[in-house]
């Protein structure tokens, strides 16, 4: 059976306005910037309490001749933007991204049920339903809340005016990782891990953990020992930067935001600072529900180097080259 191009466009908006009937009428517009054959669909992803949005490109020879084009545009974190006006929890993000493997997938996906309806009919609703469970199966499901301190509660402080390991307690981490500010993770593939206080402001609390390395595979080895802990690994940030002295001197180094713009790089030039080698920091934020602008760069630096000061990282470090130079320069004169 032969379609005409009316067919095609009856068709077209028949699928349109089933889309709208099923997951509301402001979850399909038409994409102003695009062109009138295209669409913006925001798809509800039940089965992990996410939207994807996606613009959808309809040519005129489809559903007869061609599928249907799409672009992926993002995805949004239902559960956690639901959470956000929520007081007394943090409602961590989850990192909702398309792989190029995930891409390819869904894309054969839509040109395999386009292809296997021998092109009599409209395919969209059938690839969103399935799309659903595919990023199910792919993606993180919802993360539970992190319960902040109460503020009725006092909370007790050391030395340097930051919270101590009781007043980390009051995040309620039912498994603890990190406990009176110590060691609590060594394994023979993993070097021991210290964790220093937290520091708090406006509920949004920071907590720097720090371990000596000597390779790439030790950095791996430390990040993934710590995501083993589901409260640091449910954390809206974990910022993470390290410097290791190479045998012919040279310094290998590197640094990770999570999220947090710019965060990595300046966690990295604090490292530089203070010249210190072989020691990598993650510096763990969660996310209070206030923004704190510059301030929280700040917080971020003073956790890793309190951890550093507090560690014993910062003494006795092996010198680099920069600074054996500088010191022959001054013996010199």
């Amino acid at each position: 059976m032969e379609f005409s191009s009316d067919d095609n466009r009856q068709r077209q908006q028949d699928e349109i306005t089933a889309l709208q009937a099923i997951f509301g009428d402001s979850s399909v517009e038409l994409d102003q910037t695009a062109g009138h054959s295209s669409y913006l669909l925001h798809v509800p992803l039940d089965c992990i309490e996410a939207q994807a949005d996606i613009r959808f490109h309809l040519p005129a020879t489809y559903p007869s001749d061609d599928p249907p084009i799409f672009e992926w545009i993002g995805a949004i974190d239902l559960k956690a933007k639901r959470g956000e006006q929520t007081p007394g929890y943090i409602y961590p993000t989850r990192q909702l991204a398309l792989s190029a493997s995930m891409h390819s997938n869904i894309e054969q996906e839509l040109h395999r049920m386009w292809d296997e309806d021998m092109c009599r009919d409209v395919v969209v609703f059938s690839w969103v339903a399935w799309l659903d469970e595919y990023l199910s199966e792919h993606w993180p499901q919802p993360l539970d809340p992190i319960a902040l301190p109460k503020e009725a509660e006092p909370k007790s402080t050391n030395n340097t005016g930051a919270p101590d390991a009781q007043a980390v307690n009051d995040i309620d981490f039912s498994k603890p990782l990190v406990v009176d500010s110590h060691v609590v993770i060594s394994a023979s593939s993993v070097p021991e891990i210290y964790t220093g206080a937290a520091l708090e402001m406006k509920k949004s609390i920071f907590i720097a953990h720090v371990a000596r390395v000597k390779s790439a595979e030790d950095v791996q080895n430390v990040h993934d020992a710590l995501l083993q802990d589901r409260k640091i690994a449910q954390a809206t940030h974990n910022i993470l930067a390290y410097r290791i002295q190479l045998e012919n001197g040279s310094i290998s180094q590197d640094n990770d935001d999570d999220g947090e713009t710019a965060a990595g790089k300046r966690l990295g030039h604090l490292l530089q600072l203070l010249e210190v080698v072989n020691v990598m920091v993650v510096v763990t934020r969660w996310y209070g529900g206030t923004h704190l602008g510059p301030d929280r760069f700040k917080l971020i630096n003073n956790a890793a180097r309190q951890a550093l000061e507090t560690g014993g990282f910062i003494s006795n470090q092996p010198k680099t080259s920069a600074t054996q130079s500088k010191q022959r320069a001054s013996n010199s004169r």
